[in-house]
């Protein structure tokens, strides 16, 4: 994939310009309705009845009051259609007919195989779909399809196909239409054997498999009859098909799991067609392999939350297992849900409905619970060796938790539950490699999760907000704040970001500020500045009087830096109280003299910035 590098900010900037973010929502399919200035829809990333969802032509903004999610036409293709940063923009430069510069000679080749094996795939997927759909040969496989409650709606929905019992049979038909034997070869549809090319797929029913995009990048087959093994055989890994990069049906998944905010994982095929059928959108599989750290990375730009689903037998127990520690990396939360014994979700769904399947999901536990009652459920729970293995299978998964309140709580969990020493579960984590494990700073941070802002950080938001919607005077303003004097720490890096951007005393593009910024919460903070801008009738006042409010908050943290040096080294000479006498006068002085203007910025911020959206937001990253 092409790098950041090799297209100009200027070239980025007139793509952007040049795609509406209203037509470009719009055609992602969220309906937008114009209410005065801004457009609203319900907002695609949440379940919402009223819409919150926030569009801003003006300022080519979006922004969501329901979920404070927000950013500009290149951030929303990243969230809603899963594209990376360079995806998104060499989408929008497509739409908008804009050629974009030469890259390498070997980084263009590439590009090229690419795109040449993606026309290829989907030729196949046509080919084979035709097959299944018309052909003589299969009606083995449609039998079989409807035999287990397939409909023809899905059916052509994900393209199902099927490979003739003869080995040479797309050679033939894709050769005839001119495709090369080495192409087919590369895109992992034939072999050469000592025969010569042979099909890879035959006698099967075939399951695309496409990337998050869309793009067809492989294929699942399964066999038509016992004699013919393995019973599923995927693609090999190709440029286009890796089976640790791609997850089945996340294509037509992602918009319901970024919805729902969560993803159902599933084992097979015919499980995430059957629940797909019955409405239950939100699914998807890892083809046939244990999820990887790029599936989970993949996974964490649509979802917090993935719910594993297995057959309720032993393999099932043990699959649950594997790999969901990355998930756990990645701090998505993860629940287990169990099929009764004998049935899978494919089964399941066909034998007692959707409510029924969803009710299951509901009941769902997370990972740490289950892996714990799994243990208990062990006859030899109590005896030490069992146990030990138990405390290290369930702190594997501890030691992953990156929330460090949640990680107590668990632990807690696990001490009552599996009747271990406290202190002895600590010491696993810290040879596990886990350096926090301070319960003071775990309940510090849960205190700090749940408080609003603070009057020094209402002050430092109105400051922010204000340069943001004048970004005019940030090179005037740069000069007088260092941005560590902050104490919020995103409102910190957004002043950093600000400061950064401001060169030359030109004004600061808060576009690019988007574009660049990593922070999902300044994002919001940013979005939520533009789009739900205040009526400032005097900017410079207004920055004024933040800058004196931070300042007076300056004062006192000097003052009381002395004074606590002063008692911890038990100094109270004449000099040292001196120096406090002098700090507190002039703080009380710089007070008393604008109190007026310090008033004024107090009432704005009770009004303005006591706000549920921005608390909220903070509240959710603190």
């Amino acid at each position: 994939m092409a790098t950041n590098n090799y297209i100009p900010r200027e070239t980025i900037d007139e793509i952007q310009s040049l795609n509406s973010i209203v037509d470009v929502i719009s055609e992602c399919g969220v309906s937008l309705r114009q209410a005065g200035r801004n457009y609203q829809a319900l907002c695609p990333f949440h379940e919402e009845k009223t819409p919150s969802f926030s569009v801003s032509p003006e300022k080519q903004i979006f922004y969501c009051f329901g979920c404070q999610t927000g950013g500009n036409v290149i951030s929303f293709l990243q969230k809603h259609e899963g594209k990376t940063f360079m995806e998104a923009v060499e989408w929008l430069a497509e739409r908008a007919n804009i050629a974009l510069p030469t890259r390498d000679a070997k980084s263009t080749a590439r590009q090229k195989l690419i795109n040449d094996l993606s026309e290829l795939n989907k030729f196949a997927v046509k080919y084979y779909h035709e097959l299944l759909r018309t052909g003589q040969h299969s009606q083995q496989a449609r039998e079989y399809l409807k035999n287990r409650g397939l409909l023809s709606q899905t059916t052509h929905l994900f393209q199902l196909g099927y490979a003739k019992s003869q080995r040479r049979d797309l050679v033939k038909a894709a050769t005839h239409e001119g495709w090369k034997v080495q192409q087919l070869v590369d895109a992992g549809l034939i072999k050469n054997e000592d025969k010569g090319p042979q099909d890879r797929f035959w006698n099967r029913i075939l399951f695309p498999i496409y990337n998050a995009q869309g793009v067809p990048v492989g294929f699942g087959g399964r066999s038509l009859s016992d004699e013919h093994q393995p019973k599923y055989l995927n693609s090999p890994t190709t440029v286009l098909y890796d089976k640790s990069r791609v997850l089945f049906n996340l294509d037509k998944a992602r918009q319901s799991i970024s919805k729902k905010q969560s993803a159902i994982l599933v084992e097979g095929y015919m499980d995430v067609l059957m629940l797909y059928q019955h409405g239950i959108e939100n699914v998807i599989a890892a083809s046939g392999t244990s999820l990887s750290e790029e599936h989970a990375a993949l996974l964490k730009r649509y979802t917090p939350e993935v719910v594993i689903v297995f057959d309720g037998d032993a393999s099932g127990l043990q699959a649950a297992q594997r790999g969901l520690h990355r998930l756990i990396a990645e701090e998505i939360r993860v629940r287990i849900a169990l099929m009764p014994k004998g049935d899978d979700p494919d089964s399941y769904v066909k034998q007692n409905g959707a409510d029924a399947f969803n009710e299951l999901i509901d009941k769902a536990i997370n990972l740490i619970e289950f892996q714990i009652q799994s243990a208990i459920q062990q006859t030899n729970i109590r005896r030490p060796d069992v146990k030990t293995q138990v405390v290290k299978d369930v702190s594997a998964i501890l030691v992953n938790i990156k929330n460090r309140v949640e990680r107590t709580e668990y632990v807690k969990y696990a001490v009552k539950e599996l009747d271990v020493d406290e202190d002895l579960l600590w010491r696993e984590l810290r040879d596990l490699g886990l350096k926090d494990t301070s319960f003071q700073n775990k309940i510090t941070k849960q205190k700090t999760a749940s408080k609003k802002l603070s009057s020094r950080e209402q002050i430092e938001f109105q400051l922010i907000q204000t340069l943001i919607q004048a970004p005019e005077l940030i090179s005037e303003v740069k000069s007088l704040l260092y941005y560590e004097e902050l104490t919020n720490p995103h409102f910190a890096k957004i002043v950093q970001m600000l400061w950064d951007g401001s060169e030359n005393e030109e004004n600061v593009d808060i576009q690019n500020i988007l574009n660049t910024c990593e922070d999902e919460t300044g994002k919001s903070i940013i979005s939520n500045a533009l789009i739900n801008k205040t009526n400032i009738p005097n900017h410079h006042a207004r920055i004024k009087g933040c800058l004196k409010k931070l300042k007076s908050f300056n004062l006192q943290d000097v003052e009381q830096r002395i004074r606590s040096s002063a008692l911890a080294d038990g100094n109270d000479d004449l000099e040292t109280l001196k120096e406090l006498v002098d700090l507190s006068n002039e703080r009380r002085a710089f007070v008393q003299k604008n109190i007026l203007e310090s008033a004024e910025i107090s009432q704005q911020s009770d009004e303005e910035t006591d706000n549920p959206q921005i608390n909220g937001n903070i509240e959710k990253e603190n």
